[in-house]
């Protein structure tokens, strides 16, 4: 079965195409990809992963031609507001 893998991180994504033996779970398809070496701090038990944008769990069974993501936490950038607040504090 074809499905893709992919990553984003910053600027730079990453998509793998794989070729899969059914029937095949998004917590499988994420395994079989290079991600796991390529980013030894991704981990399944505290990263959300989705199939084309839409949160999925590990054992979501895997349709040809999906999409499996997983994701990083947002983290918030400080802006020049948040820097006006700390002044305020004094």
């Amino acid at each position: 079965m074809k499905i893709s893998v992919a990553h984003a991180r910053g600027a730079k994504g990453n998509w793998y195409q794989l070729d899969l033996p059914e029937p095949v779970t998004a917590a499988e398809a994420l395994r079989a990809s290079p991600l796991f070496q390529q980013y030894p701090d991704l981990d399944l038990t505290t990263h959300k992963i989705g199939v084309f944008g839409k949160i999925c769990t590990a054992e979501t069974p895997l349709k040809e031609g999906d999409r499996v993501e997983i994701y990083l936490p947002i983290q918030r950038q400080a802006s020049a507001d948040d820097e006006d607040d700390e002044d305020d504090e004094d």
